[in-house]
């Protein structure tokens, strides 16, 4: 299956060694996004993945292009618009002390300022079977929005599949308030085959009731089951992190028409959060993209969540032995 991601390249800008930004005069540059972080994952798996999206015509946007094509992803549909690339700066949090994202320049980037008329989509859905578009593109701006639900749109028509992520950011919406975007994501939604979100994106989003007579795990199935059959959504994922002591737990879900599964509890151990749940993501694709069944999707991409843990920066670069080895050993620490 030929896998596609239509989002925003940003450029992460990270002081070393734990270092706030009041303590370093280096940072280290990496390019990353979600789509990025997922696809580059895939395409470690031998999925063939590409980006649509937009940079600057500028040294920066080379050197995303060149970063996108050193991890494995198709640059052909990556356009040249505008001056700017969103950015953001990541301090590393170091045992109470939690990693600090801080933003700038998110709406006025290449990706900000693309409409649905800067894209070939036509052509570009002519060459994927499936779509993974993130819910930011519907926080960012009046064009991103529209772009994205003229692709899902097309997508649909055109019998592509189509995966969305909520990714809901309060932080990029506090002028719009909720009501503005239960409204886009209403829209959205009709046109999805796989959907990746929470019980939260559902209540506190979409306005969904629990029903209170209900234990708390039938509370969940139950408004999920409502979701998809509203929607007609084939299959919904995402994860659920739990707290034992000092220890974390993380824990995907995987439903589908008429099945839901859990993965067993693996403990995280947290090198850098950030993008983790893009592995997780990667995971369920790769499974649902070669038909296998939902214990073994959900199981695999549990394991590859928690590797993503492990790894400095966003994009998670597991393969398909590193995730086994994981799943099969994960006792032996020592590979020689």
């Amino acid at each position: 299956m030929r896998i596609a991601a239509f989002g925003e390249i940003m450029m992460r800008l990270t002081p070393p060694e734990y270092l706030m930004l009041e303590q370093t005069k280096e940072l280290r540059l990496d390019f990353t996004g979600t789509g990025v972080n997922i696809l580059s994952n895939l395409a470690h798996f031998g999925t063939q993945t590409s980006l649509l999206t937009n940079l600057p015509d500028n040294r920066l946007g080379e050197a995303a292009k060149a970063s996108v094509r050193q991890l494995g992803i198709q640059d052909c549909w990556i356009g040249s618009l505008g001056d700017h690339i969103g950015s953001y700066f990541a301090e590393m949090g170091f045992g109470p002390r939690p990693t600090q994202v801080t933003y700038q320049n998110r709406r006025n980037s290449s990706f900000g300022i693309s409409g649905a008329s800067d894209y070939d989509l036509d052509a570009f859905l002519e060459e994927i079977d499936l779509i993974h578009i993130c819910g930011i593109s519907l926080s960012l701006t009046e064009k991103t929005r529209e772009a994205a639900l003229v692709l899902a749109e097309k997508a649909h028509k055109k019998g592509k599949k189509v995966c969305f992520d909520f990714n809901f950011r309060p932080s990029l919406n506090e002028a719009h308030g909720v009501s503005l975007m239960q409204e886009q994501y209403e829209k959205m939604l009709p046109y999805c085959d796989v959907v990746f979100g929470s019980q939260r994106d559902l209540t506190d989003l979409l306005g969904m009731e629990l029903d209170q007579t209900l234990d708390v795990s039938e509370q969940f199935e139950r408004v999920v089951r409502q979701f998809m059959a509203k929607y007609q959504i084939e299959h919904f994922a995402g994860t659920i992190r739990q707290g034992e002591g000092d220890r974390r737990y993380l824990t995907g879900f995987l439903f589908d028409a008429e099945n839901y599964v859990q993965a067993a509890p693996r403990q995280i151990i947290n090198l850098d959060r950030i993008g983790a749940g893009d592995g997780y993501a990667a995971g369920i694709l790769l499974g649902y993209s070669e038909s296998w069944s939902l214990v073994e999707t959900v199981e695999f991409a549990t394991a590859n969540g928690v590797l993503a843990h492990t790894i400095q920066g966003d994009v998670p670069l597991t393969t398909r032995k590193q995730v086994k080895h994981l799943m099969e050993q994960p006792t032996v620490d020592l590979i020689r």
